[in-house]
């Protein structure tokens, strides 16, 4: 076969794969440079929420962890609080076992049901972007966001409208924040799910489609090689021998 026609196939070959694998090569140079530019502590989200605990009064009047164990045998650990809740409760226990996990007032120990009211306070205490503007709250127990493990649920999202679209996920047994999602975090969740190309639950580095792809990278590679290697030889050997 004449070596301007296995050129020719070759190319064609090259100028197919570019255009399927190329694009996916684009998008992992994009993506990787998103999660590259921005610090991982940015993208967590730790700038946006401040530690609320306070410090306990020496008169402050609490059970001690002998009596919450004494009424609530069944509990696996049993953690002191000091989160200002509302004007009524300033210190509570958190009791955790087999049934689930409770929350105490610390001087009654008696159950404490936490209300929306209560959420939004504790949410606007974690909240360290300045004044906080609450854009909605919503109580999800079915159908979370991409952003939120359905494990989570169910959850209180406080939502913020702020530069980076804030939102705050609070355990509404506790008050406690679990999850904290803003606008930046969704981008690299994004990119991170093209670059992984895991597009349901953005956790497998091993996809199918990965796996693929790179193959697919690697016979562009061979192709480009090839390519070269007969565009070289075809210049050194010009008609007439040449060189």
């Amino acid at each position: 076969m004449p070596q301007q026609q296995r050129t020719s196939r070759w190319r064609v070959w090259h100028r197919w794969l570019s255009v399927i694998f190329g694009i996916q090569m684009v998008i992992w140079s994009i993506s990787g440079a998103y999660m590259v530019f921005f610090d991982l502590d940015f993208i967590h989200g730790d700038h946006l929420v401040q530690d609320i605990t306070t410090v306990v009064p020496a008169e402050a009047d609490i059970q001690p962890v002998s009596s919450v164990i004494e009424r609530y045998p069944h509990s696996q650990s049993v953690t002191l609080d000091t989160r200002w809740i509302n004007q009524q409760l300033h210190s509570v226990y958190i009791a955790t076992g087999h049934h689930g996990t409770k929350l105490l007032d610390a001087s009654s120990l008696a159950p404490v049901q936490l209300t929306e009211e209560d959420i939004v306070g504790l949410a606007n205490r974690y909240y360290a972007k300045g004044e906080p503007k609450v854009r909605s709250v919503v109580y999800l127990t079915e159908n979370p966001p991409t952003e939120l493990n359905p494990k989570l649920l169910p959850i209180w999202q406080v939502n913020y409208d702020d530069f980076g679209n804030t939102s705050l996920y609070l355990s509404p047994e506790t008050g406690e924040m679990l999850v904290k999602r803003h606008t930046f975090w969704r981008g690299f969740d994004f990119f991170w799910m093209t670059h992984i190309m895991d597009y349901e639950d953005r956790t497998d580095i091993e996809s199918w489609w990965l796996q693929g792809f790179m193959i697919g990278t690697f016979i562009l590679m061979i192709t480009g090689v090839v390519l070269l290697v007969y565009t070289i030889s075809f210049r050194r050997k010009r008609p007439g021998g040449a060189e």
